[in-house]
């Protein structure tokens, strides 16, 4: 059966050489094309060339994220990280070119990027709900697959040890949290991260049955504590923790629990952070035994408010450059109002956020 512990570390590259750099390690969420936020997270980041990536953890689209820029930093530095961001977003959008699941006139009248008003994407949300992929995808087609394969360089992945990559995914028997580290990627194992049942065949790896990564680790902390050696993790959200009227729609309500259900083990870890860093700073944990962690925190929360499931769907590329920009523009103000405390202190009070 599958087991949860953290894999194990290829040691077959050597160390990078020591920078002045701020070292970090960036937790990733999933959320489908909402990732498109994360892109211009990472691409500003990048962009500004003072932060030394150590560890990337993710789920699903947070997952590749990770998966993308960890092969771009190690073929060109940061410069290859952007345009490895940039090359695997603009090859989803082709890849869903002549997918009918697009925002309907009305949504478009709107201007919203949702798709709850197209007569198709009505019309699949029933089918999913009625039939399973195993019978209405015969053939298990799956464009992301093809994707993933001409894109990513596996065996280099494999062999580099900087930066540490961890995905998680659930373990369908079990139900528990599975995380593949560097030396165990491959096609199957993003796939894996990112698989939704409904729509998607569970991912077969090495003879275990996984599905998406956002149902029990979105995205998982502890192989970053465990892992790497810098106390600053910057979280990436691209699910709001909370909204401000309360559903009474069927969608509406769908929606919301997905939203939960996305941040439900995401909450449960920053909790675990909050009460053992209150331990360390009340002075009740005092032998080192315990790493002191700086927790760093970018969302667009107003942003994402606006969006529901559907627009998770929406690869159009107009949608995903847009929120590229808005992920470029909440990470130049945070970077403007919190690089300095970086190794120093946190930049949020998790306290109130998650407690």
């Amino acid at each position: 059966m599958a087991k949860n512990q953290t894999p194990t570390q290829n040691n077959n590259v050597s160390a990078p050489k020591k920078s002045d750099k701020k070292k970090v390690a960036l937790a990733l969420q999933g959320g489908g094309a909402h990732g498109a936020f994360t892109w211009g997270v990472l691409d500003r980041l990048f962009e500004d060339g003072r932060f030394e990536i150590e560890g990337l953890s993710g789920t699903s689209a947070g997952g590749m994220n990770a998966v993308a820029a960890a092969q771009g930093l190690v073929k060109g530095g940061n410069q290859g990280a952007r345009d490895s961001l940039n090359h695997f977003w603009e090859k989803i959008s082709e890849s869903s070119r002549h997918s009918p699941l697009k925002p309907g006139p009305i949504d478009r009248f709107q201007g919203k990027w949702t798709m709850n008003q197209s007569p198709f994407f009505v019309a699949f949300e029933y089918m999913t709900r009625m039939f399973s992929p195993y019978e209405f995808n015969p053939f298990d087609t799956n464009p992301l697959r093809d994707v993933v394969k001409e894109l990513f360089d596996f065996p280099l992945l494999n062999k580099t040890i900087f930066p540490k990559v961890f995905l998680a995914a659930t373990h369908v028997y079990t139900g528990k949290v599975k995380v593949f580290g560097n030396e165990d990627l491959k096609p199957e194992c993003v796939l894996a991260s990112a698989c939704l049942p409904f729509l998607h065949r569970a991912v077969d790896v090495d003879g275990e049955f996984y599905w998406d990564g956002g149902f029990i680790g979105n995205p998982v902390l502890f192989p970053l504590i465990d892992n790497c050696p810098t106390s600053d993790i910057i979280l990436v959200r691209i699910n709001p923790i909370t909204r401000p009227t309360l559903p009474t729609h069927a969608r509406d309500i769908l929606d919301r629990l997905n939203e939960i259900t996305s941040n439900a083990s995401m909450i449960r870890e920053m909790r675990a952070i909050a009460f053992i860093t209150k331990l360390i700073d009340d002075g009740k944990i005092t032998d080192g035994s315990l790493k002191r962690l700086f927790m760093h925190d970018i969302a667009a929360e107003d942003e994402f408010q606006q969006l529901g499931f559907s627009s998770k769907l929406n690869a159009e590329w107009d949608f995903l450059t847009h929120l590229k920009e808005v992920g470029r523009n909440v990470t130049d103000a945070w970077i403007k109002k919190n690089f300095d405390k970086i190794g120093k202190e946190s930049s949020g009070n998790i306290y109130e956020e998650f407690m």
